[in-house]
């Protein structure tokens, strides 16, 4: 009797450890699955299967921030901007999706879904681990339907991410490398071909006399191994001020560095500082 109670107990001890194992194994396929890999890859929709759990509370409003921060950083208006102006932090759901590797960086995404009474929009939002650097996030992928149709989707190939923006009347191309654990804008060329685009606005003196008209987006500023390097002016659209605004300062190897003056007007409307990419304050004059 004492050998056979004996015997179910080493029974019971090799199939609790054998299930373990088996669990852990299960873990590790789906920590395989979720953890992706890529040197070459399209990202032109959304895999629903890799969806996760919704994001709720804090962490969401830190990532609806972090989206942002990620539309703001595209140099053109985005086609979304006038249902930007209002409070729609509410018409936000959040939900994790996979976890990319891309040049050796575990990189986070999520989709972002945004339901208005008369449209649909849902984006691909990827994230990297560090904090206070505005560059360490990017939306790869887009889908808006209404009465303006625009979808933007991406080609990855190695560290470099190929962003193509289709609307109902224009299609732009941008480009992103990933270094630095940033998404740092990336040049093919070493200057940029097309410093000034858009349409021309007029820009009033204060006395009203000598009145000048300058494009809608400008950039000047040279480049350095393929990235923003040295002092540079650009001149884009910021979803705050809903306009063009004049942006001053330094990058250094494609990373801001420095105080940089954002100019509505006079006087400065406010300065960032940053150090290498991170920001470490702002404020008003």
């Amino acid at each position: 009797m004492r050998f056979l109670k004996i015997t179910i107990i080493c029974f019971l001890g090799c199939l609790t450890i054998y299930c373990k194992r088996n669990n852990n194994k299960k873990n590790e396929i789906v920590k395989e699955i979720k953890s992706q890999s890529f040197t070459d890859t399209l990202i032109k929709n959304i895999d629903s299967k890799n969806i996760g759990k919704e994001i709720i509370g804090r962490e969401k409003k830190s990532l609806i921030d972090k989206y942002y921060y990620a539309i703001n950083r595209e140099v053109e208006r985005p086609e979304m901007a006038d249902s930007f102006m209002s409070d729609i932090d509410s018409l936000f759901k959040i939900y994790q999706y996979k976890v990319f590797v891309l040049n050796s960086v575990k990189i986070n995404s999520y989709v972002v879904k945004i339901r208005f009474e008369d449209a649909q929009y849902v984006s691909i939002l990827l994230i990297m681990n560090k904090e206070n650097y505005p560059n360490n996030c990017l939306v790869v992928y887009e889908n808006l339907k209404s009465e303006v149709n625009y979808n933007c989707y991406s080609k990855i190939t190695k560290n470099i991410i190929t962003i193509n923006k289709v609307g109902n009347s224009k299609k732009t191309i941008e480009k992103y490398i990933i270094e630095q654990n940033n998404f740092l804008e990336y040049f093919d060329n070493s200057q940029i071909d097309i410093p000034k685009w858009g349409r021309e606005e007029i820009v009033y003196t204060k006395d009203g006399q000598d009145s000048t008209y300058e494009y809608q987006y400008i950039l000047e500023g040279k480049i350095k191994n393929h990235l923003k390097h040295g002092v540079w002016d650009e001149k884009k659209y910021i979803l705050q001020y809903d306009k063009s605004v004049w942006l001053h300062g330094e990058y250094i190897n494609g990373l801001r560095n420095g105080e940089w003056i954002y100019d509505e007007g006079d006087p400065f409307s406010k300065t960032e500082v940053y150090d290498m990419g991170k920001l470490i304050k702002t404020y008003f004059p």
